[in-house]
């Protein structure tokens, strides 16, 4: 099982999403994901709005979501809103590409700030590589925050790695970096981590040393 947060603009994220107005929420926030399914999807919403009079319903077109306000809170002249959201079975947003990855899911966290969306998905090595060749299917750039096991031990070689190791060498495997032959570049695999190529490099020529390591020494 996979751990994948990426990265989006706002303005690359519209592209997937182009009838979702992004520019009218100052942030937004799932609490709680209570749904995930393909035709079946539950969430409590915190949202706060750069507008004054704007309503959940500008944000989603009301024929695709059934909203229940839950609370209201003013902090410093700023107004936040939690919602019951609950997406209505419909075919897809016109314009919007198909997300659904069969086995994988979407967790926390899961926020608009700073006119970024941030994206959290649990899944297979498989489900996370299906994912990301949808949204660059879809002309998206994305930044990787961070590709971990989501339930390696800690005596699982992986472990001995630093964070950025376990980063570099985790999105490597996943992209097919290390498949025959290589369905990425070094080049492209730097470009998805935010890396220079040479700094890349180092992280993967350390990781797979560390790894190397361990196995001649366990074996």
């Amino acid at each position: 099982m996979r751990r994948l947060i990426v990265e989006i603009s706002s303005r690359a994220f519209s592209k997937l999403f182009p009838e979702k107005p992004l520019q009218k929420i100052t942030s937004a926030e799932v609490l709680h994901f209570l749904r995930f399914g393909q035709k079946d999807v539950a969430m409590i919403l915190r949202v706060e709005f750069n507008q004054p009079n704007i309503t959940i319903e500008d944000i989603f077109r009301d024929d695709l979501i059934e909203a229940q306000l839950l609370d209201r809170e003013k902090e410093g002249g700023r107004e936040r809103y939690t919602y019951f959201i609950k997406v209505k079975p419909a075919q897809p947003i016109r314009g919007g590409p198909d997300l659904t990855v069969g086995g994988g899911y979407f967790s926390l966290p899961y926020e608009v700030r700073n006119r970024k969306i941030k994206i959290t998905f649990l899944g297979s090595a498989k489900q996370v590589r299906a994912l990301l060749k949808t949204v660059e299917g879809a002309g998206v750039r994305y930044r990787v925050v961070s590709l971990t096991d989501a339930k390696f031990s800690p005596h699982s070689p992986i472990s001995r790695l630093t964070e950025k190791q376990r980063r570099a060498v985790m999105m490597a495997y996943t992209l097919g970096y290390y498949d025959v032959p290589k369905k990425i570049t070094i080049a492209q695999l730097a470009e998805r981590l935010g890396l220079a190529i040479s700094t890349l490099d180092v992280h993967l020529r350390k990781a797979e040393r560390r790894l190397m390591y361990h196995i001649m020494n366990e074996s």
